[in-house]
């Protein structure tokens, strides 16, 4: 089940969070992403909406949106991965949002065939200012069955 997060799910979305970082961004020193820690903790999900998905009482991934169109984190605890639980968090913020971003690190190549395969496309290419790491900007827009762009969920 997805559900929104609560306060008592916030330790738990940080270790998936650190787990995951550290072995899907291995070419960046694990030191970096234990250093911003504390700032995720304090700063980031406080901010952004973010969804757990739940089974059996374990949280097993979630996802975080932020200004409503941008997906700021979507992780799956490294166990529970290969299972449908990141497309069931992906499409649960595609069904609220009509147009959704994000950044991938270029050489986050398991990442990237995931986001191009539910629907998002290559928009831009830029440097990670703190990791002087290549991201790739995605993009995802709702698109009714003519081919043109819709504005609205109810659009056809």
């Amino acid at each position: 089940m997805i559900r929104k997060s609560q306060n008592s799910d916030i330790e738990k979305m940080l270790d998936i969070w650190l787990e995951g970082s550290k072995q899907s961004h291995n070419f960046i020193a694990a030191e970096y992403w234990q250093k911003m820690l504390p700032t995720v903790r304090k700063y980031y999900l406080p901010n952004t909406e973010n969804y757990v998905f739940e089974d059996k009482h374990q949280i097993k991934g979630f996802v975080s949106t932020i200004d409503d169109n941008y997906i700021g984190a979507l992780f799956v605890a490294p166990k529970y991965q290969k299972q449908k639980i990141g497309s069931k968090l992906v499409n649960y913020v595609k069904n609220m949002h009509p147009e959704l971003s994000l950044k991938v690190f270029s050489k986050n190549k398991d990442a990237l065939r995931f986001y191009q395969k539910n629907g998002f496309k290559i928009v831009a290419e830029q440097t990670d200012a703190p990791t002087q790491e290549k991201e790739l900007l995605l993009s995802w827009v709702m698109e009714c069955k003519t081919g043109h762009h819709k504005r609205y969920p109810s659009d056809s």
